[in-house]
């Protein structure tokens, strides 16, 4: 995905003179579910179908109407509404101190509103601190299984969750203590399982295809399906009602077959940069649920795989953002979809980092460091890369989550052609004018300066991210063809193997 900085230049080259203009919106690479998994241990654990009885009392704790109103205890049997979905975000097994997110029937998250200290409700869409529960094991530690004495903690200010006097009515957020009230024996274990990766053990690569060189049906023969992992088809864009945009059915059918065919994943990628006039007015209140609708229906007819967001607007982020990502995951997650997210640092602020580790991967966009709207510089090297990902750590997101972005393009500054004084260049296009380019980063000839990433960078680039989640591409578009040794998706897959 590109630089929304970049964004309007680019889109003014490249949608002049290209078709599907209304899809034209740059975006910079973006970005394990389990879709895009890499170690199972790791991956989110979503169990559903579970249930929790009151050990004193012998009721089990129900979801109003299966969500959107009070968490209660009276029901003698579980039927819908005493059935729930737990989202381990801790991974591997469902064990005693992990932190859960519970979903009822309705996507909606258990929420202690405060923190604690009142009535518990499952109407909630966030995924912030009030929804964040622990589950403690009465006795021992380790796995819990079914049968097992568990108690729900509110992580953000340690209160219990609380049937009192056993059941019969209200369930709150504000036992003191693990006591009689609070304890409850957890059933519906069984089908609970890591979803199982949709993709091959392997390092992550992910590479962008842009709709604005020509049809997907024509990039079958030309993308290397064998060294990638997932293609993230930019830049799926909605028209006047919200329903996503991206290329004809019959062209996305053709492509999506042929990657299938090969073991590769298929994402539309929402917005990219400057594209989100066409997608934030639809995640605000009143158009979200219609919106995350259209989404999950397009991902379905189209036969695809998953769903990866690149809004690059921070200012048009924030709590509705995160809001309409929780309910994507909720309808994404439970039909095997992941969810991604490109990302960057100087538009972090615009999501919350509970929102940030919600996402099954993440993407770096760790290129754009200078560009057509700055002076001459290195725009995405090695060490940016360390930072960025460094980055991502501390902000506590899994290592095998995070996914290292690099570029297939490179920026022109002075004597650039055309009468430009900076451009945004493909790799492809650097070599055709000084064909020894591949074995540098940088070029001052003619005038003119570039900065971009040659195949030594690459490989070690590639060497780099294989210690995270893997590696993606903007663009796949930018390369010559792999069988070409100054390819860049060759030197990343040499690297990686």
């Amino acid at each position: 995905m590109l630089h929304s900085k970049r964004s309007s230049l680019f889109l003014r080259t490249a949608c002049a003179t290209l078709f599907l203009t209304s899809a034209c919106s740059p975006a910079s690479g973006s970005s394990d579910e389990q879709g895009d998994a890499t170690a199972a241990a790791s991956s989110p654990l979503l169990i559903s179908g579970v249930s929790f009885k009151t050990v004193l009392g012998g009721r089990y704790v129900g979801a109003q109407n299966n969500g959107g109103g009070a968490v209660i205890a009276t029901a003698t049997s579980a039927q819908a509404w005493e059935k729930f979905t737990i989202d381990d975000i801790n991974g591997g097994a469902l064990e005693s101190g992990d932190s859960i997110f519970i979903t009822a029937g309705t996507g909606q998250y258990f929420q202690a509103a405060n923190g604690g200290g009142s009535s518990l409700n499952a109407a909630s869409w966030n995924r912030q601190g009030w929804e964040t529960f622990r589950i403690v094991k009465q006795s021992g530690s380790g796995v819990i299984a079914n049968g097992d004495v568990v108690g729900l903690q509110t992580v953000t200010t340690g209160n219990w969750v609380s049937a009192e006097n056993g059941g019969g009515g209200t369930v709150f957020a504000y036992g003191g203590a693990f006591g009689d009230w609070e304890r409850l024996t957890i059933s519906g274990l069984s089908g609970g399982t890591t979803p199982p990766p949709t993709t091959p053990p392997q390092t992550r690569v992910v590479g962008y295809l842009p709709n604005w060189y020509g049809s997907y049906a024509s990039w079958v023969g030309r993308v290397d399906f064998s060294k990638l992992t997932h293609v993230n088809l930019a830049f799926a864009l909605g028209d006047a009602n919200g329903r996503l945009q991206l290329a004809p059915s019959s062209d996305l059918a053709t492509f999506v077959n042929a990657a299938h065919a090969k073991g590769v994943k298929v994402f539309p990628s929402l917005c990219g940069g400057g594209g989100d006039g066409q997608i934030t007015p639809f995640y605000q209140p009143g158009k979200v649920d219609a919106f995350v609708d259209h989404i999950i229906d397009f991902v379905v007819s189209n036969n695809m795989d998953g769903i990866d967001v690149d809004v690059e607007a921070p200012d048009r982020m924030g709590a509705v953002y995160d809001t309409f990502i929780a309910k994507l995951i909720a309808k994404a997650r439970p039909r095997g979809f992941p969810v991604t997210a490109a990302v960057s640092q100087w538009m972090q602020y615009g999501m919350s980092d509970t929102t940030l580790r919600s996402f099954d991967f993440i993407t770096i966009m760790s290129y754009d460091n200078a560009g057509t709207w700055t002076g001459a510089g290195e725009h995405s090297s090695y060490q940016q890369a360390v930072t960025a990902l460094s980055y991502y750590v501390n902000k506590g997101v899994a290592r095998d989550r995070i996914v290292l972005g690099v570029p297939f393009y490179g920026y022109c500054w002075g004597n650039c052609g055309n009468g430009q004084s900076s451009s945004y260049v493909l790799y492809k296009d650097i070599l055709a004018k000084f064909p020894s380019a591949a074995n540098a980063d940088w070029i001052s000839a003619n005038g003119a300066q570039y900065s971009y990433n040659g195949l030594a960078t690459m490989r070690s680039k590639a060497t780099l991210a294989k210690q995270y989640g893997g590696i993606m591409i903007w663009e796949l578009a930018g390369d010559l063809s792999t069988s070409s040794d100054q390819s860049l998706l060759r030197a990343i897959d040499g690297s990686l193997r």
